[in-house]
């Protein structure tokens, strides 16, 4: 199924019961608007007006206090318009109800400064203009739990249980029909170490707009999905503090435009590749561990880094270079929690990476064995931590946009702030 399908018009618009339009916040939140299916060609024409001030609501869906883009600006609109994000029908109401996700455009028709989406684009373009292909696969980890639906996979850890995933067969061939719709290729599916916890693996893909678009669709869908069917669904990065963590696991290559694989093809592009990654870790671990709980993931001995190291085969490091045919050369990013936001997430690993061929950085030696007992820079432990380097440091200033950046930080002290009060409890 073409990810243009909806687009084209091919779909009978009679049978939906309402539109759900909207952009993808900070936190990967879908904000926006329910209208009927007659405002269908309208927003594929015109678009929706959403105050500019949306694109930065807080986890807890509040405005960000003393924002200029709420009252300073008069909580001014922008126009919310399509722009190719795949569309799906989610059929979890007694009618399908079609979502529409779309990107932020400022006062002036351009795309909205402090839209990741916006980000991701303007980096992409970047690496088309230099001849450079990047492709990136992810793991995707979540955890389904209910009290009302008995199944071996929601009581008890089930690694690797191929009959555990028996018992949710009618779920996962839904997450099947989704990922058709939002033209996106399963590998695998696995149940993880956790209760409930299960991994999706999609397939590489050259299009990380695209990617980053169906991971947020999809979990929008599996929540509004769970929720129909007494199931309910985390993409927490710690959903509770005695289960394992949900990761999301990027695999990422650069080709030329021959479709060669320079990984391989050019040992010094890899080195770079790889100390570029490293580089970027400490100052945008906040981007990779995005809430205040997200840092309940990263602990020792978890299959979650501290450190800052690489490795051939190593699991117990931040990246890592799996086994793999030439063709297939690559380096996982193991650090970013299911709770990133994959738009930022993909922005700032490709930019690193061609700053770090820019540069021709050399990694330091890899890791053999333990990760966790290596002499090695340890990742920051908490958010605010986090976030101090983050704002401070020269190399993310240089790679966001400064209104993303701008909006990024302020929303994050906001949610420290909140969750140091204890007034509101983390969620994803």
């Amino acid at each position: 199924m073409s990810k243009n399908l909806l687009a084209n018009n091919q779909v009978n618009l009679a049978g939906i019961d309402h539109i759900q339009a909207g952009i993808f916040d900070l936190n990967g939140i879908m904000r926006g608007k329910r209208v009927p299916p007659t405002f269908y060609s309208k927003i594929m024409n015109k678009g929706v007006q959403l105050p500019l001030s949306v694109q930065n609501i807080d986890i807890y869906g509040h405005d960000i206090e003393a924002s200029k883009f709420v009252f300073a600006t008069g909580d001014k609109d922008g126009t919310a318009t399509f722009q190719n994000a795949p569309q799906l029908l989610l059929r979890h109401l007694s009618k399908p109800v079609l979502l529409m996700p779309l990107g932020l455009t400022d006062e002036n028709g351009a795309l909205f400064e402090g839209c990741p989406r916006a980000f991701l684009i303007t980096v992409m373009n970047r690496a088309r203009a230099e001849n450079f292909v990047f492709k990136c696969g992810v793991e995707l980890e979540f955890c389904l739990f209910s009290d009302k639906v008995s199944s071996p996979i929601l009581s008890e850890p089930q690694s690797l249980s191929l009959l555990a995933l028996d018992s949710v067969d009618a779920f996962l061939k839904d997450i099947h029909y989704m990922t058709e719709q939002l033209d996106v290729q399963i590998e695998s599916v696995l149940s993880e170490a956790g209760i409930g916890q299960i991994e999706i693996v999609l397939s590489p893909s050259s299009d990380l707009c695209h990617l980053a678009d169906a991971i947020l669709v999809l979990k929008h869908s599996l929540t509004a999905y769970t929720q129909a069917k007494g199931l309910s669904v985390s993409f927490a990065a710690k959903p509770k503090k005695t289960l394992s963590g949900n990761g999301l696991h990027c695999h990422i290559s650069m080709e030329n435009t021959r479709s060669e694989n320079l990984f391989a093809k050019d040992e010094a592009y890899f080195n770079a590749a790889i100390a570029a990654t490293l580089k970027l870790l400490e100052p945008a671990t906040a981007i990779m561990a995005p809430l205040p709980a997200s840092y309940d993931r990263l602990q020792e001995n978890s299959h979650a880094p501290l450190n800052i190291g690489w490795g051939f085969d190593n699991r117990t490091v931040a990246v890592r270079i799996p086994n793999a045919p030439p063709e297939a050369r690559r380096l996982e990013l193991r650090v970013a929690g299911a709770d990133s936001n994959p738009y930022l997430l993909f922005a700032i690993l490709v930019a690193s990476i061609l700053d770090g061929i820019d540069e021709m950085l050399v990694p330091p030696p890899p890791i053999s064995g333990n990760g966790y007992e290596a002499d090695l820079k340890r990742l920051p432990r908490d958010l605010k931590t986090a976030l101090s380097i983050f704002e401070n440091s020269e190399h993310m200033r240089r790679m966001m946009p400064p209104t993303l950046r701008e909006m990024f930080i302020a929303t994050k002290k906001q949610e420290i702030r909140l969750a140091v009060s204890g007034e509101f409890n983390d969620t994803q």
